[in-house]
């Protein structure tokens, strides 16, 4: 073949979304990396430890992207949203994570965590300085919410959304992101939360309302877990959400997606 011929060759293509196989790979990658830099993390019982799985938890998908010269916004699901629709996604992000608290709760009561393993948790989050208030608040309030959402509800739900439905790509990046957290007495929560993270992603075609409610339910989460016990005594009844509260949780979750899809169309 002549370098003129060469020449009069048609542009390549631009590589298209990965198949489902690649994302599974990316992600097993990814459960590799994290559960390593977590088990070291928890050898060394230092909280710096917790920047750094956060951090990484979005380098596989990262380094597929770059390497395959995918549309990074796109397939990371970065696209601007107007202010309504941001409004909309702070009213969820404090009423939902009342709810997935509350199902938390009952959830506890069927299949407990083990105590030790709880009070491992709850250590961990532990803000005992200002160098720790800063690495942990930042790692995991900011971080994870930010990047868990770049992976799932960009990276994998995107691609899962151009080879099937939407419900099952919903679905299925919901129950991929209950995984990864290594949890198991956490399942049917994280795959809650990350079926309404999923559709107001789809819905907005963006990331950042995800990004809002995961901000703020891991902010909320965070507070209760460094609040001494008696600091909430109006949030709880016996170790349950108070009955009123939940009530109003609900209510604003129906009203924040009702909000939200008015927003969208």
């Amino acid at each position: 073949m002549t370098m003129n011929q060469n020449h009069n060759q048609p542009p390549a293509e631009p590589p298209g979304f990965p198949d489902l196989s690649r994302v599974m790979f990316i992600l097993l990658a990814t459960i590799g990396l994290t559960f390593g830099v977590g088990l070291i993390g928890a050898l060394l019982g230092a909280s710096s430890w917790l920047f750094l799985l956060e951090a990484l938890i979005i380098l596989p998908a990262l380094v597929f992207v770059i390497q395959q010269r995918l549309p990074f916004l796109t397939i990371f699901r970065i696209h601007p949203v107007n202010s309504k629709i941001i409004f909309a996604s702070i009213i969820l992000g404090v009423s939902f994570s009342v709810v997935i608290d509350g199902i938390d709760r009952l959830v506890q009561l069927v299949l407990p965590m083990p105590e030790s393993l709880q009070q491992a948790m709850q250590e961990a989050l532990k803000i005992q300085s200002v160098s720790d208030f800063i690495i942990i608040v930042f790692s995991a309030v900011f971080l994870a919410s930010i990047l868990e959402e770049m992976l799932f509800r960009g990276f994998v739900q995107v691609s899962f959304e151009n080879h099937l439905d939407v419900t099952r790509a919903v679905m299925a990046t919901a129950f991929l992101f209950a995984i990864i957290h290594l949890n198991p007495w956490g399942t049917i929560q994280f795959t809650l939360f990350g079926i309404i993270l999923g559709v107001i992603a789809w819905k907005s075609n963006s990331i950042i309302p995800p990004v809002i409610v995961h901000l703020i339910n891991n902010a909320i989460a965070l507070t209760f877990t460094n609040l001494p016990q008696q600091n909430i005594q109006w949030y709880l009844q016996n170790d349950f959400i108070n009955p009123a509260i939940l009530i109003v949780a609900i209510a604003a979750t129906f009203w924040g997606m009702k909000l939200f899809y008015e927003y969208n169309d």
